[in-house]
């Protein structure tokens, strides 16, 4: 079982396959110019063809003609060389044709590779800028971050800084508050440590302020009765002031 275990386990899982990278698709010059060399290379491989049996047939024609000697013979035999004759100018024409075929293959290649060279171009510029955007997206998140963390850090300095002045304040304020309440304290102590004062100090006062008060009625009839006087004075006082208002005496030589 254990044998059996370990050869399970050796065992690797079967890997894929990649794709197939699927032909470039050709430009549509060079698949013209591929187009047209297949139809050169057609037509002068049946020329050639047509010339070879018409050859052939001139010859058997023309052994036929010698071996006869009859005029007829001699006209079949100079019929079938002129028609050899003409179907190997016609492999010389599809020659001349096939050879102008692939030149111009040749020079569709060189033009598809340029038109190509210069789509990779526009492609690979286009790639480039993707992968550019997409790292600076990236490069610019990890900016943003590093900018978050240092402003973070320097915001709680400067808030530790602001809440040390605040605590610095507050705790003024506190030792203010302090002093008072421990001046009040010293106040309600001393008066609450004071000897009370004598009684009889009191009484005392109160006979006098009896007696006091006992006087006042007599003070209060002599009032009255200087009363007029004060008026009679008034009166004298106002004559004279009338006295002094007449002519002013004349001034003796």
């Amino acid at each position: 079982m254990a044998k059996a275990k370990k050869a399970a386990a050796k065992k690797r899982p079967a890997r894929k396959a990649a794709p197939k990278k699927t032909a470039a698709a050709k430009h549509p010059i060079l698949e013209k110019a591929d187009t047209a060399l297949e139809k050169a290379q057609a037509e002068l491989a049946e020329a050639t063809k047509k010339a070879d049996e018409a050859k052939k047939q001139a010859q058997t024609k023309a052994a036929a003609a010698k071996k006869a000697g009859t005029k007829v013979a001699q006209r079949s035999a100079e019929s079938a060389k002129r028609a050899a004759a003409k179907a190997q100018d016609k492999v010389k024409e599809k020659r001349e044709a096939l050879r102008h075929a692939k030149v111009n293959h040749a020079v569709a290649r060189v033009e598809s590779s340029v038109l190509e060279a210069e789509h990779k171009a526009v492609e690979s510029v286009k790639d480039f800028a993707e992968n550019l955007a997409a790292k600076a997206e990236a490069d610019m998140k990890k900016a943003l971050a590093t900018f978050e963390e240092r402003w973070k850090k320097a915001r709680a300095s400067a808030d530790a800084k602001k809440v040390k002045s605040k605590e610095k304040k507050e705790k003024a304020k506190v030792k203010t508050v302090a002093k008072k309440a421990t001046a009040k304290k010293r106040t309600i102590a001393k008066k609450a440590n004071a000897k009370p004062k004598k009684r009889v100090a009191k009484k005392r006062t109160a006979k006098k302020a009896a007696t006091g008060a006992k006087k006042a009625p007599a003070k209060k009839r002599s009032t009255r009765k200087a009363a007029p006087k004060k008026a009679t004075a008034k009166k004298t006082a106002a004559k004279k002031k009338t006295s002094t208002r007449g002519r002013p005496k004349k001034a003796t030589s």
